[in-house]
């Protein structure tokens, strides 16, 4: 093209723009250049009409700067009013017709919402106030000291949108001068496929009908560790994984803890990355484990695998099925284009989720930047979360996001499972595959294609999975002893004769109790960088001190005795590989404590789950969303790990598998009113009680506001309470002596 030509039309688009918004901004002689090379490159004798370029321009000056969005929570917010709730598909929708100002609002929402009556005076209203103008740039922005990079962004999307976008996209990607898709998904599947396969987008292994109970617990380990890794091999990427595991296993709780922890752990290698500072971590952790052998600890060696998501309890009558949920994300470098623009013109190194690669678009004119002018950032793990939403067949129906909604289900059959994981965890046309030695559903469903894998390929199973696994340097870098230090008299707080409260760390007294002198311990311990007064540097100090714990506990256990330990996975970052909130993930605190006890001596004998009911703190994350992928359960639920001194010496049988209790309340209008952060229910200590003769000493080693202490009190049980803040033992003194003098008062009435 003509270089007169390209700078008549580019003069032409800059006069159009500053006449319809009435600015003063002038670009500067780069950008005027940079936009004269771009319409060289793209320009081909047609630009959109005038009407049209005029309302792409109010539309996106309505969606950067936010005009109609107080007219968009207006509707959101009285159709609510009316009962009428909006899913976050139609949200989006809702919000893109409202911005658009050549769409007729009240018309719109009938064809393709369908029309509700009662709104029909709300749609007239929102077509009546929502902006469809124009505006004066400059005096609208005049408040704004970054008005010059807004009316840029604006500018530079305004070009974009004036242009054919199919003449953009040939121009930037040479692939769609080859074959062109109008939509981006279709351009990906047809140019990226490998990147973006339908196969294996979903992998579902069914322990409870694949592999026999009967088996030692290491040949079975040995099987699973085998099909972990085959499973990691072949499913997609940003894709999820499930584990369905029932009361066949006798040792159904150590499975779990062993399944997520190498599931998580299992790749060992280095991270050729700069936000991974093994060296700051080795130094940190030998600064705080004094014994540590660096050596074997190979800190320059990260761990990686599937990521942890969540742990749904099922209930079919009394039969309890454990589903566990991972998430694959792998580092992958090759780039894809800019969902808008589709130029390969990107940059940037980030990842705002381990695993997940993300990159900025560089093209100065994408129709889609920020409002201070930076170009989209994107990864393929959210474009393939976007596909969900915009894909109608997606769409997840009510009642499963109903039954699903909390992660403890009541079900009436298996299938329910495997309805709930399709639906939820993989996209329409996707290929699931489901490790089961039964067929319980037909090889079509929900428009996935379904495939078996009913055989395990025995031959090919490393038998020496178990122990390689146990030998991983993960473990090295915290399973260290602790020295001790010599004994010395102990200070007890309390006045009661049958009650023990000392104000120390749990190790320091714990190594000053006579062997096998307890009869029974139960505790909530301090959950990892969870609280003000329980922080570590990493999760190895942390693990590290549970361990040296755990250690004298049971040492001090009589054989056979029964200890109770309440834990709950929550969200934080293990400082393990990165620092920033990239690092963020469910933590697996159970399954680490339940490895570490096992490897001390304890037998770990099940799991009672602690239902809290409707809890107060509501972690759910899909707002409205009934796409896959956004699905995150309310966490209701804690562990309650039941171990044992070697065999047991209490009924088993007595041990629940479910109890359902509300929390302690605590907060009453804003107000901490019991005095403790974290306290647990009486439920829990009087579980022990049930399972021990009476005459036996109970232990808890991280005592909090004694709430142990207190339950053993009123049952006449003697009991050992440690406390390593002074203020917590004050607060369990005082709540000792408000609950002797309230005893005293029911007695005397």
């Amino acid at each position: 093209m003509q270089e007169k030509s390209v700078s008549s039309v580019a003069h032409k688009l800059l006069s159009s723009f500053k006449e319809w918004t009435h600015t003063e901004w002038q670009p500067s002689a780069e950008l005027f250049q940079e936009l004269e090379k771009f319409l060289s490159l793209v320009y081909h004798e047609n630009i959109q009409t005038k009407n049209v370029i005029k309302n792409n321009l109010i539309f996106i000056i309505n969606e950067r700067l936010e005009l109609n969005k107080h007219i968009y929570r207006l509707f959101i917010d009285n159709s609510a009013s009316k009962g009428i709730i909006f899913n976050y598909h139609e949200k989006i929708k809702i919000e893109d017709a409202i911005n658009h100002p050549i769409v007729d609002f009240p018309s719109w929402f009938a064809t393709k919402l369908s029309i509700y009556s009662k709104l029909d005076t709300l749609l007239d209203q929102i077509e009546e106030k929502r902006n469809k103008s124009l505006i004066d740039l400059d005096k609208y922005l005049q408040e704004d000291k970054k008005s010059h990079l807004v009316i840029e962004s604006i500018f530079c999307s305004y070009i974009y949108f004036s242009l054919l976008e199919k003449d953009v996209h040939q121009a930037l990607n040479k692939n769609c001068q080859l074959k062109y898709f109008n939509h981006y998904w279709d351009h990906l599947k047809y140019f990226h496929e490998s990147q973006v396969s339908r196969e294996n987008r979903l992998i579902i292994l069914d322990l409870d009908n694949l592999i026999d109970p009967n088996l030692e617990y290491k040949n079975i380990l040995n099987i699973i560790i085998y099909l972990i890794r085959e499973i990691y091999s072949q499913l997609t990427n940003h894709c999820y994984f499930a584990i369905i595991i029932g009361d066949k296993f006798s040792c159904k709780w150590s499975l779990i803890a062993d399944i997520a922890i190498f599931s998580e752990k299992f790749i060992e290698q280095p991270i050729d990355r700069t936000y991974f500072r093994w060296k700051e971590i080795e130094k940190q952790t030998e600064e705080y484990i004094k014994n540590l052998d660096k050596k074997q600890c190979k800190f320059y060696n990260a761990n990686e695998g599937f990521t942890y998501k969540d742990c749904y309890l099922v209930y079919e009558n009394n039969y309890e099925k454990c589903v566990l949920l991972f998430e694959k994300n792998e580092r992958d470098e090759t780039p894809i284009p800019c969902p808008k623009c589709r130029t390969f013109n990107i940059q940037g190194n980030s990842y705002p989720i381990i695993g997940v690669r993300s990159w900025e678009c560089t093209n100065i004119f994408c129709g889609e930047k920020s409002k201070y002018n930076r170009g989209k950032r994107y990864s393929l793990s959210a474009i393939i979360r976007q596909q969900a939403i915009l894909d109608d067949n997606n769409i997840i129906e009510k009642d499963i996001l109903k039954a699903w909604r909390r992660d403890v289900v009541e079900i009436s059959s298996s299938q329910e499972i495997l309805d709930f994981l399709i639906k939820c965890y993989s996209l329409y046309n996707d290929t699931v595959v489901i490790y089961t030695s039964q067929e319980i559903i037909k090889q079509e469903r929900f428009g996935r294609n379904i495939k078996y894998k009913k055989y395990i390929e025995y031959e090919s199973i490393d038998n020496t999975g178990y122990d390689k696994y146990r030998q991983m340097s993960f473990f090295k870098r915290f399973l260290v002893n602790r020295s001790k230090e010599e004994k010395k008299i102990l200070c007890n707080l309390s006045s009661l004769p049958n009650l023990a409260l000392y104000n120390n760390g749990a190790f320091e007294i714990l190594c000053n109790l006579e062997s096998e002198s307890i009869g029974g311990a139960v505790t909530s311990p301090p959950y990892y960088n969870a609280r003000d007064y329980s922080q570590w540097t990493n999760i190895y100090c942390y693990l590290y001190d549970m361990y040296n714990i755990a250690k004298e506990v049971f040492r001090c256990l009589k054989k056979g005795s029964p200890y109770l330990f309440n834990i709950f996975d929550y969200f934080d970052n293990e400082r393990i590989i990165v620092f920033s909130d990239m690092g963020k993930k469910r933590v697996i605190l159970s399954s680490y404590i339940s490895f570490i006890f096992r490897h001390i001596g304890f037998q770990h004998i099940g799991n009672i789950a602690w239902d809290k009911g409707e809890i107060e703190g509501n972690r759910n994350f899909n707002h409205g969303n009934h796409s896959p992928y956004y699905q995150a359960p309310l966490n209701c639920w804690e562990h309650i790990l039941v171990f044992s001194k070697g065999e047991p010496s209490f009924e088993i049988s007595n041990i629940p598998k479910i109890i359902k209790e509300k929390p302690v309340m605590k907060m009453v209008r804003g107000k901490n009113v019991h005095g403790h952060t974290a306290p647990f229910p009486e439920a829990i200590p009087n579980l022990l009680f049930s399972l021990i003769s009476p005459e036996e000493t109970v232990l808890d080693p991280f005592a909090g506001s004694m709430t142990t202490g207190r339950c053993a009190v009123k049952m006449s049980r003697k009991s050992i309470n440690i406390e390593l803040h002074k203020k917590y033992c004050d607060l369990a003194l005082n709540l000792l002596n408000k609950q002797t003098l309230d005893g005293i008062q029911l007695n005397l009435m």
